[in-house]
């Protein structure tokens, strides 16, 4: 059956109106002038067709929302950013609870701590947070949700020094799929702030709280691209690096190819590339020191270092994931970085079907090594790096070839020694299994989602 047929049949079948009479927000139908935009996100591969998108502008319109849903027996997604890789904020005959109206950013500078609404992106509260010379990790793109990084552990710059984005979550108030409004914290609900940190949908998070960090002064930041003959030493000197990494560091080597911009010389556009890039979060004089040996490379062809703003860094590759792009991600914790994993590196980039492909080496050391008390259950912060393997790709017909490379490159890591889990954003489609993403937290999380959300409402891509 043609899928947007069967919306819109699901569609009739229910008392809409009534939903769309209790919001202040608005609710789009599958037969509304306006359904095929807000049904789709970020990841241009996502394509599902639900029943409606409630656009909800407070708790009294979330609540409302799941009500319905648990009265007529609706799965529930909830969306903020849209960014999910896997397509986990919307669902094919089911109610999306759209809370990306609720932005909003309250910062307490004498106490260092944000309040942010589920809709905010991380650009909002950057922007917030360093009017007070303050900051928390939240990712490296600005127009990523605040709730979907948070929800799924969250890694940014700034990890090494303060922990996964989920490790500085102090607080959060949720609907439960009870339909109960809870506020989670050290003192109740610990086992729900346990597992927002890192574990996906725990209901519906109307507002997250988070410990906020001094940052009042500029990073630094560099690039050296390199030929792709020059990855397997630069890998090595980057593996004795890592070992004894200050925290303000966060190198992150990466395989890609050359754009095609001045910037690049001209022989050299569209070849493959391997990128030593990095940031320095502390006094930036400094991180020019610390970071010259991987900076000044005899064979670069091209690169640069420059001290900026956190808003600035946090936004410096928005435009590189533009969107409407098909994405497919994957992530494995690597314990150690050998020479064999090394040279797996290596031949997977080659092997990349897409030019606008990416395999990251990802720093896993300093506060990420060191949780909190209540640290949540993403797992494999003892993994030397994690390599995160990101297809990107423009042609629909090429997506069985990038989603095959990604998969395969991920189950050679493991076979290479990866530790239990993945990072938990970057599980890789809508339905890997709990036991692989959560490893031995994953009983834990089903019982406290099973506890506050007993009839199953909300859709557990990671269940």
């Amino acid at each position: 059956m043609d899928p947007n047929r069967e919306a819109r049949a699901l569609a009739e079948r229910l008392p809409l109106g009534r939903l769309a009479a209790r919001l202040g927000g608005s609710l789009v139908r599958p037969t509304d002038d306006g359904y095929d935009e807000a049904r789709r996100v970020w990841n241009g591969m996502i394509n599902e067709y639900p029943a409606a998108i409630a656009y909800c502008r407070s708790v009294e319109d979330v609540l409302g929302c799941v009500e319905f849903a648990r009265d007529h027996d609706l799965d529930v997604t909830v969306r903020s950013g849209g960014h999910s890789v896997s397509g986990a904020s919307v669902i094919s005959g089911g109610l999306v609870i759209d809370c990306s109206r609720m932005e909003w950013v309250r910062v307490d500078p004498e106490e260092r701590t944000a309040r942010v609404g589920p809709g905010a992106t991380w650009g909002t509260v950057d922007r917030a947070t360093q009017s007070f010379g303050l900051a928390t990790p939240g990712g490296v793109y600005a127009d990523t949700g605040v709730a979907g990084l948070t929800l799924g552990g969250g890694t940014g710059y700034l990890s090494p020094k303060h922990g996964f984005t989920s490790d500085n979550l102090r607080s959060v108030d949720v609907v439960t799929g009870r339909g109960d409004r809870v506020t989670a914290d050290p003192t109740q609900h610990e086992d729900l702030l346990w597992a927002a940190r890192g574990g996906g949908s725990v209901g519906v998070v109307t507002a997250f709280e988070f410990d906020l960090h001094p940052l009042d002064h500029e990073v630094r930041y560099f690039e050296s691209w390199l030929p792709t003959e020059d990855a397997p030493d630069a890998l090595r000197e980057y593996r004795r690096y890592q070992r004894n990494a200050p925290d303000e560091s966060c190198v992150f080597p990466y395989f890609t190819s050359v754009p095609v911009t001045d910037e690049f010389p001209a022989d050299r556009h569209g070849d493959a590339a391997f990128v030593l890039a990095g940031v320095y979060a502390g006094d930036p004089d400094m991180g020019r020191r610390e970071l010259e040996p991987f900076r000044d490379r005899p064979a670069a062809f091209a690169g640069s270092t420059d001290a900026m703003s956190y808003t600035e860094l946090q936004s410096l590759s928005d435009e590189d994931f533009p969107d409407g792009r098909l994405y497919y991600w994957k992530s494995v914790p690597v314990a150690d970085l050998t020479d064999e994993a090394i040279a797996e590196l290596q031949v997977a980039a080659d092997r990349a079907p897409s030019p606008r492909s990416t395999i990251v080496v990802w720093p896993m050391h300093g506060a990420v090594e060191r949780p909190p008390d209540i640290a949540g259950p993403v797992a494999g912060r003892d993994a030397a790096v994690v390599v995160n393997v990101e297809a990107a790709w423009d042609d629909p017909a090429a997506t069985p070839a990038n989603v095959e490379w990604v998969r395969e490159t991920c189950g050679r890591f493991r076979d290479l020694g990866a530790t239990p889990g993945t990072l938990p954003n970057f599980a890789g489609g809508r339905d890997p299994d709990a036991d692989d993403v959560y490893s031995g937290h994953a009983e834990r999380l089903r019982a406290i989602r099973d506890r506050y959300d007993p009839d199953g409402i909300f859709e557990y891509e990671r269940a």
